[in-house]
């Protein structure tokens, strides 16, 4: 059912760049950091399948992440395929990409942007019961709202 969306915790902000690499490197000489994904890498690339402007797209994302406080700084460099990150890249250059926040319920999260007269940018749902969406970029900055359900086993 739709009601509001909580918005009380920002889970992480996402920030597209267009050489991953370099833009760690920047940042952790700035102090930031340290990027970390486990086993010793600073990186991830990850395929995608879901919905791009409702249409089926399947993409791949090199991702890096930084603990700043209690939330993440998300470094995305896309790798493959049309994904909205690519979209802002290509339009905007690099720079703040959306605002993520967690929910457990991503139909809800759907149904809220609707009646708000939002529209469902891009969307991929995983197999362990997990996924995100990014609503349309916003008129404020273009910046798009993210909600991430985190499945079974993560």
């Amino acid at each position: 059912m739709a009601g509001k969306s909580d918005f009380s915790k920002v889970q992480h902000v996402g920030v597209v760049v267009k050489d991953i690499g370099k833009a760690i490197a920047f940042l952790e000489k700035l102090g930031v950091g340290p990027f970390d994904v486990g086993g010793g890498k600073k990186t991830f690339t990850i395929p995608f399948k879901g919905e791009l402007h409702g249409k089926p797209a399947s993409w791949k994302t090199t991702i890096s992440f930084a603990k700043m406080g209690g939330c993440e700084l998300e470094l995305l460099e896309p790798t493959e395929g049309a994904q909205a990150l690519k979209e802002s890249l290509d339009k905007t250059g690099e720079g703040l990409h959306h605002i993520g926040f967690l929910t457990d319920d991503m139909d809800k999260e759907i149904a809220n942007f609707k009646k708000n007269g939002i529209g469902t940018w891009t969307i991929a749902r995983e197999d362990n019961g997990g996924g995100f969406l990014y609503s349309d970029p916003s008129p404020v900055g273009g910046i798009a709202i993210e909600f991430r359900k985190i499945g079974k086993g993560k």
